[in-house]
């Protein structure tokens, strides 16, 4: 965006506003893609504008109506988003519409987010699916349960997890708290490498509502529920279809420790306050996969 850009805008940053279609968001690091923008406001409807100051750190969203808007501030009023470490702030903008000019950073912004858009197919429901189907492609470091803890707890409260093997391809189920959560992980996640070069995310909403994990282990495990034996370290849920698709003793106990954690610096969201997976991940997780995001 242009000078004049910055000058139309600079009055946002002065206290709460009304509801309005237009974000605000402010604090955004240096090097602050259109597309990690675009990513913020993407789970919550259609995105009709971007204006991106880069100079100060600040970016405005044009949501396709203000229903969208105070979901997405509501959200992260309570699930502050964090990109490369350092939280975003989001609130209204005191304008009711975004009208940007035809500079070449506009035309980027427009570029991405046309982009982006025709690729988030996703319909907005009422209640979207919490439990996720992750397909780790070209499997060349073991993927631990932990590892894909601390990924996914960055977009949400994480209840439960499995892992598994099927037609020699390994697999994950994973639950949130809320659709949200799913939605959002989905779409900054599906696609990215674990590590350079390798271990592709495929995601897919599941069929299934909820999981039902029988034992904690290293293939299972209820966040919610800590008093859950170990059983024989085999991975456990109630649904005969994927019974026999469990292999146990395939996933290393420890994620590869010299590789170089490969996802962008694309943004993360974690909660305002101290959070892993559910209620006992900090036991487990942090101290196992530090190179994770």
């Amino acid at each position: 965006a242009n000078g004049n850009d910055s000058k139309k805008f600079k009055g946002d940053i002065r206290g709460p506003s009304l509801p309005s279609r237009v974000i605000h968001i402010r604090k955004l690091p240096n090097d602050i893609t259109e597309t990690e923008v675009i990513s913020l406001g993407l789970p919550f409807g259609d995105i009709t504008n971007l204006l991106l100051l880069k100079a100060k750190n600040q970016a405005f969203l044009e949501m396709n109506s203000e229903e969208a808007a105070q979901n997405m501030v509501g959200y992260y009023s309570t699930m502050m988003p964090v990109i490369r470490h350092q939280p975003v702030y989001v609130q209204f903008s005191n304008h009711k519409e975004l009208k940007t000019d035809n500079s070449p950073n506009q035309e980027r912004a427009q570029a991405a987010l046309r982009a982006l858009s025709s690729s988030h197919v996703d319909t907005p429901v009422a209640a979207p699916s919490t439990v996720l189907r992750v397909v780790v492609e070209n499997l060349l470091y073991p993927v631990t349960l932990d590892a894909l803890c601390q990924i996914f707890s960055k977009f949400g409260t994480v209840l439960r997890i499995i892992i598994f093997t099927k037609n020699n391809q390994f697999q994950a189920l994973l639950q949130y708290s809320d659709g949200s959560s799913a939605q959002a992980s989905k779409l900054s996640l599906d696609g990215q490498n674990i590590y350079n070069g390798c271990c592709t995310l495929r995601i897919s909403f599941s069929k299934l509502t909820s999981l039902n994990v029988k034992y904690n282990n290293e293939k299972s495990r209820d966040f919610t529920r800590p008093e859950l034996p170990s059983g024989e370290s085999q991975p456990a849920m109630e649904h005969p279809a994927m019974a026999a698709a469990f292999t146990p003793g395939i996933i290393s106990a420890a994620p590869y420790a010299g590789a170089t954690h490969a996802f962008p610096p694309a943004f993360t969201i974690q909660p305002a306050g101290e959070f892993t997976c559910g209620s006992v991940a900090s036991r487990s997780v942090q101290s196992e996969t530090p190179n994770k995001i």
